[in-house]
C-alpha cells in the first residue's frame, strides 16, 4: 500500500478477496487522497528551490486532517502534533537528503515536494501523492521524529525483529559499515523507501492510488509475484507462511518459524521480508534495495543467531536472476 507505517500493522475494515475479475480489490483509501488538499499543486509555492530547508514544514491543520483520515480509516485513535524542536531534526533530515547524488538526487527535487516532521504519528512515516491536471507528479512525506531515533544497522535489525516474538534467536541486519551507521543514514533508507512508494504512482509502475478499485494484472513489476495487493503466486506452495508475517505485531515464533522462512525467502522473488508484505512494498523495498546495494553498493547484509551466533545468513535478494525484469525498470526510471 501507498502507506508506510513502519511501526504499525495495517488492519483493513473491509475483507479482501482475490478473484480474476480486472476490477480489482476495494481501495479505502482513494476518497482520503482526492479530498485532501495536500494532494493539490494548488497547495505548494517555492517548488523551483533546491533548498530541502524550503521543503521541510512542522505538522500544520491540512497534514494533521490528513493523518487524522487514515487513521479513521485503519481504526488508529492516534493523532499527530507538531514536533517540539523541529530546527534539530530538519539537520539531520537536509543531511539525509544532501547524501543523495546523481539520478537519485534529481528524482527527489523533482518529485519530493514536501516533507512534514511530527510526533505521535502512529507509525515512522506516511506518504501522499499530489497531483496537477488530474496526473501524480510528486508527493509529500510525513514523519514522526520520536520514532526515528535509531542507528541505521539497529533499526533496520529492530524493524526485522518486530514481526516476531522474542526468543533464543534473532535477527541481525547490517546496512552500514561501522563508521556510516548513524541516524542520518537511517533516515536517509526510510525515505528512499517512502519515496518508492511515490514513484510508483507517478511513474504508473502500479495502479494509481486515486482508483476506488486496484488491480495489479497488466503491470509488469508484479507479473508471476503477486495476484493482488495482499496475494502472492507463492502462498499456495512455496511460501506458505509469507500471508501470516505480520511486521511489529510480533506475531509468529522465530524459534520454530525461521527454517520456513528465510531459506525459502532467499529463493524467491522478494529482496528482502518486508517486500514480501504486500504489492506496494514489493516495489519501494525493491526501489531502495536497488538504490543501496546496486547503485551505491552498500553492504545489506541478515544473520539469524541463536545464543548469538549465526546459524543462517543471506543477503539482500535484489540481484537475483529472478528480479531481471524488475532491475530493468528500476534502472529505466532511474535513466530518465
Amino acid at each position: 500500500m501507498f502507506l508506510c507505517r513502519l511501526f504499525v500493522l495495517f488492519i483493513l475494515t473491509f475483507e479482501t478477496f482475490y478473484s480474476c475479475k480486472e476490477a480489482g480489490d476495494p481501495n479505502p483509501y482513494a476518497d482520503v487522497l482526492s479530498s485532501t488538499p495536500l494532494s493539490k499543486i494548488e497547495n505548494y509555492v517555492r517548488l523551483e528551490s533546491e533548498d530541502w530547508a524550503s521543503r521541510i514544514f512542522n505538522l500544520d491543520k491540512q497534514a494533521l486532517d490528513y493523518v487524522n483520515e487514515l487513521n479513521r480509516v485503519d481504526g488508529f485513535s492516534e493523532s499527530p502534533s507538531p514536533v517540539k524542536d523541529l530546527e534539530t531534526f530538519k539537520s539531520t533530515l537536509i543531511d539525509a537528503l544532501n547524501s543523495q547524488s546523481g539520478p537519485v538526487s534529481s528524482l527527489l527535487k523533482n518529485k519530493l515536494l514536501r516533507i512534514y516532521v511530527c510526533e505521535n504519528l502512529g507509525g515512522s512515516a506516511v506518504t501522499g501523492i499530489i497531483r496537477k491536471d488530474n496526473r501524480s507528479i510528486g508527493g509529500f512525506v510525513i514523519l514522526d521524529a520520536n520514532t526515528l531515533n535509531r542507528n541505521a544497522n539497529d533499526w533496520i535489525s529492530f524493524k526485522e525483529n518486530s514481526a516476531f516474538q522474542k526468543g533464543n534467536i534473532k535477527i541481525q541486519i547490517r546496512i552500514e559499515e561501522d563508521r556510516q551507521n548513524t541516524k542520518t543514514n537511517a533516515l536517509r533508507y526510510i525515505l528512499l523507501h517512502e519515496f518508492g512508494h511515490i514513484l510508483s504512482e507517478t511513474e504508473s509502475i502500479g495502479p494509481s492510488f486515486f482508483l476506488p478499485k486496484r488491480s495489479y494484472t497488466n503491470f509488469e513489476f508484479y507479473q508471476g509475484v503477486w495476484k493482488s495487493e495482499k496475494v502472492s503466486f507463492l502462498d499456495d506452495s512455496r511460501f506458505v507462511l509469507r500471508s501470516k508475517i505480520r511486521f511489529y505485531s510480533g506475531s509468529l515464533s522465530l524459534d520454530a518459524n525461521w527454517e520456513k522462512i528465510y531459506p525459502i525467502l532467499a529463493n524467491t522473488q522478494f529482496p528482502t521480508l518486508y517486500s514480501a508484505t504486500n504489492a506496494d512494498d514489493f516495489f519501494a523495498d525493491s526501489f531502495v534495495s536497488y538504490v543501496h546495494v546496486v547503485l551505491e553498493k552498500k553492504p545489506w547484509e541478515l544473520e539469524i543467531l541463536k545464543n548469538n551466533k549465526p546459524i543462517f545468513r543471506m543477503e539482500n535478494g535484489i540481484t537475483k536472476d529472478s528480479l531481471q525484469s524488475q532491475r530493468k525498470i528500476l534502472e529505466r526510471i532511474l535513466a530518465n
